[in-house]
Order: structure tokens, then sequence, then C-alpha cells
């Protein structure tokens, strides 16, 4: 598997590792009990592939009663219906002629919509290997063409839902930044640094926190063109079950902050009174898990085997914490895998969720598949409290790194980034330059001062 050392620097900078990046940004409202909701829960079933045609159909979705009942032969349901054993009802199912489309204006959208006003989210594709957690969650269209409209997936989706919502929100200024780690044989690397790999930690105030290459993108194409040399860094490769299997899991974070649009004709009394204002920062994770896997139907040898082995045990873990969570007065333990240890902000608190479990109907699978709904519906039960993230000024990361900045008032540096009116970044290239040949860009965008949330265009 080879590794590309290349990020795009057009129309995106990479900002300084000067500071801590928590996982999920902590709120200054206290929690109420009345904003509790249960973590939404959805059921994607796929079509039957080349190989399990030959085999029947042992499941059936019912969209009418978002159900999905284990059956006989078609539409001949067992003689006895047991909740949770051979009958199971979630929020939303989706059959196998739905599109993506559908899963996300119906199920996805508005978790996304409450992160543009402050509100963490987390969107995880779980399920069994090669039932189409990576197709929903990143659609299938090449790197070359890009994506566009029924190939593209949840992500695509939820970024340009993101971008047009910012462009119709004039009174705020927004700054908007990604992030993409994988999780292989529980090591978390940054894919956008394929030379780092990163540790998890927990900081007394910011919670569980790690230090990711972070960048600052200001249009879709940017941020479409961060995610395919992400992909091109992610570990994958050919099993029994799937030509290209992912073999570790993946987390496209989405972190956006914002304040009131300054008017630059204010007195100096009312510029001072907005520079106290809180910021409203808040982060989406797209989460695309590895999936469970029997090494009978996959046929893995030595180094697959270990990467099986790997990702069993932390949707093992996953399964456990997310038992504990549906339970009261229950010792919930994050640390046995880097996977729970991560999403332990979403899982616990304060972010709103949503879970596509992607399935086949066919025999075939049907372990996997039957496994696939007892988790389902167990994370049903679990209740998160997200509120809206407000951090004042002083606190804020950006407001941080304008103060660091100051120190540097002597550089004059030229503003970039005009795409979108709201942002208006200043960055500094670095004197060190990079042979176009060897395939490495021409420079590092650096941030050395960000004039993007203190001045409004």
């Amino acid at each position: 598997m080879s590794r590309s050392h290349r990020l795009p620097s057009h129309q995106a900078m990479r900002l300084s590792r000067r500071r801590i990046i928590p996982l999920m940004e902590p709120s200054n409202q206290k929690p109420s009990r009345d904003r509790d909701e249960e973590i939404k829960v959805a059921i994607r079933m796929r079509p039957l592939d080349t190989e399990e045609e030959s085999n029947r159909r042992i499941w059936e979705v019912t969209p009418e009663l978002e159900s999905v009942t284990q059956i006989i032969d078609r539409s001949r349901p067992l003689v006895k219906r047991v909740r949770n054993k051979n009958y199971f009802s979630f929020d939303k199912v989706f059959t196998e002629e739905s599109r993506t489309r559908d899963v996300y204006d119906s199920f996805a959208k508005g978790i996304v919509d409450s992160v543009v006003d402050g509100i963490n989210g987390t969107i995880i594709a779980y399920g069994q290997t090669s039932s189409g957690k990576t197709y929903t969650m990143q659609g299938a269209k090449s790197r070359q063409e890009g994506g566009v409209n029924e190939t593209e997936g949840i992500l695509q989706m939820a970024a340009q839902d993101i971008f047009s919502k910012l462009s119709q929100r004039p009174e705020r200024v927004f700054l908007l930044r990604v992030s993409y780690v994988e999780i292989y044989n529980e090591e978390v690397r940054d894919l956008l640094d394929s030379n780092n790999l990163l540790q998890i930690r927990k900081h007394p105030r910011h919670g569980v926190f790690y230090n990711p290459e972070e960048v600052v993108v200001t249009d879709f194409s940017a941020l479409q063109q961060i995610l395919f040399h992400g992909d091109e860094n992610r570990a994958v490769a050919a099993t029994g079950m799937n030509q290209r299997s992912s073999r570790s899991h993946t987390i496209f974070r989405i972190t956006l902050e914002s304040k009131k649009n300054s008017n630059k004709n204010n007195k100096i009394e009312e510029q001072k009174k907005e520079h106290n204002e809180a910021r409203l920062i808040s982060a989406i994770n797209l989460v695309d898990l590895a999936g469970s896997e029997s090494v009978r139907r996959t046929g893995d040898k030595s180094n697959r085997m270990k990467e099986s082995a790997k990702i069993n045990l932390s949707l093992m873990t996953l399964s456990r914490v997310v038992v504990a969570l549906g339970k009261a007065n229950q010792h919930i333990n994050y640390r046995d895998s880097k996977l729970t240890r991560i999403l332990q902000p979403s899982l616990s608190g304060n972010a709103r969720m949503a879970i596509i479990c992607c399935v086949t109907a066919s025999e075939l699978n049907y372990e996997g598949t039957r496994a696939t709904f007892m988790f389902a519906s167990t994370a049903k039960l679990v209740k998160t409290n997200a509120q809206v993230n407000e951090v004042l000024e002083d606190r804020a990361p950006v407001r941080k790194q304008e103060s660091q900045d100051e120190a540097e008032k002597q550089l004059s540096l030229p503003p970039t980034f005009e795409k979108l009116p709201v942002i208006d970044a200043q960055v500094t290239q670095k004197e060190e330059k990079i042979n176009t040949d060897s395939g490495t860009s021409v420079s590092e965008v650096t941030q050395l001062t960000d004039g993007s949330l203190s001045e409004a265009g």
C-alpha cells in the first residue's frame, strides 16, 4: 500500500499545531434533561450481489412500519414474530431501491443543519464487511470525476449543505476546517500527514483530544480534494468478500467556527463589545467503520487475519459501550479501544448522533445481518444531550491564534481565499520551496496570522 505525502495547497491551508484540538468543544450551557434525545438509527438494505443471488432472501423491509422481518421466502414471514429476534423496528428503514440522497434527506440532514447552528453531530456507517458502508458514506464516483448527484455519499452531501448554508448567513462570519484520520490495527493515523501517528489524550477542561493536521477550506471543491488525498493513504485490501475492503475505521471531521459579522464602520466601543461576544464552535464527525468479518467467509490469512481481529475487537468494544450506555448506573470503559475513545465525547454527551446500519437480505450473510440488527436495536436506547456550543472570544481557538500572532505584526501577509466572502484568511508561505518534479506541492501553506474571524468582509 503506497502512501502519498502531497496535500493540495490551492484553496486550502494547513493550521499550526500549536493548540489543543478537542474532539468536541465543551458547551458553556448546563445540560437540560428536556433536550435528551435518543440516538437515531436507520437500516439500509443493499441489493444482492452476484454471489448472493443464488441464495434466498430471508429479510424483508417494510417502510410503512419502519421495520425489518425475517421471512421464510418472499413476503412470507415466520409464523411467530418475536421483537428484537426476528422482527425489528427502527427510526427509518430503506429498501434496496433507495438512493443515498433519500437516506441523507430523510435521515441525516437534520444533524448537519444543527452543526451550522452550533450543535455537535456524529453520523456513523455501521455493518459487516461488503454491506455498503463506504458507498453510503462516500459514494462511488472516481477521484477524477469527483461525484455527482446519485453517486455522492453522505459526506459529500453534508459538506455541500454546510457551504450552502454558510453563504445564506451574511450576519455571521465562518471559519471551516477539516481533518481526516483512520484507526488501523489500533493505531490512529493522520491521513493528511501519513508520517504522523496520533496520541489520544485528555485535557482537564477540553476533555479527550488529539492533534491531527487541520486544513481550512473555503469551498466544496477544496474539501473534495482533501478527501481524495486522504483516501489515497487509507488502508484497503482485497478479501474473499470485497475487492476493495476497508481495513480501518475513518473519521472525517468538519469543524465550524462562527461569530457575528462586525461592521467595519462601528465605533470603537461597539467593536470592543463585539470582541467579547461568544463564538459558536461545533463539529460533525462522519465515521466510516470497517466491517465486522468472519475469517471463514473472507478467507483471510496472515496480515489480513490480524487486521480482522483488530477490527472485530474494536467493534465488540463499541457494542459493549453502547449496551452499557443504554442501562442505568453502568460503568462504561471507553479505553479498551481507540475507536470508543475517540467517539467518547459523542457517545457520552454533547452531540446529536445518527447510525446508518448497512445490511443485505441474503441468507448467506444471516449471522452478520442479524448481529447488525441487534446492535442497532441496542443503540436506540442510548440518549444524548446536545447543547449549543458557545465559547468566550478569548478562549476560542482562532482568537488564541490571533493573540499569539500579534507579536508577528511586522510581517506583511497578503489575504487569500476570496471565493467565500465570509472568510478572509491571511497566510504566508514557507520560504522553503519543493521541486515540482518530485510530485509534491510547490509550497506548504502555514497559518501565521488569522484575520478570518476578526475581520469580516
